[in-house]
């Protein structure tokens, strides 16, 4: 697989006009919801808080998509819970646990399909040129 920098990438996908803009933005938000999903599923069960603090974010008019634990303005103390499910504590004055990596497990499971996404929203949208004339 082949390393883009994401500087130039974040730059090519701004660049992109009218309807492979749209192709590929319907692509991302697809996906970007299909990893919610998934990470609410792969998310522990205690309370249902962890499980309802998952949402998705979409930046650059949509060219980004996150899949977020927690907002990054919630309070010192919900982020650090958030962070000890994701990946455990190793020390401190609770004792220790196993994280459950579940957004990391998320971002594996949809990298492949993303890319397949994106690569047919180019395809179509460049059909679409060619077909016009």
């Amino acid at each position: 697989m082949k390393h883009v920098d994401g500087r130039k990438l974040r730059r090519q996908l701004k660049s992109l006009k009218g309807t492979t803009r749209k192709h590929v933005t319907d692509a991302i938000e697809k996906s970007t919801h299909e990893g919610v999903r998934v990470a609410r599923v792969l998310a522990p069960e205690e309370t249902g808080e962890t499980k309802k603090d998952i949402h998705a974010e979409f930046k650059d008019q949509g060219m980004t998509g996150t899949v977020v634990a927690i907002e990054s303005s919630a309070p010192r103390a919900e982020k650090d819970r958030a962070y000890s499910i994701e990946h455990g504590r190793k020390s401190g004055g609770q004792g220790t646990t196993e994280g459950s990596h579940h957004i990391w497990r998320t971002r594996q499971y949809l990298q492949k399909k993303l890319k397949g996404r994106i690569r047919r929203a180019l395809n179509k949208a460049a059909k679409e040129v060619a077909s016009r004339g």
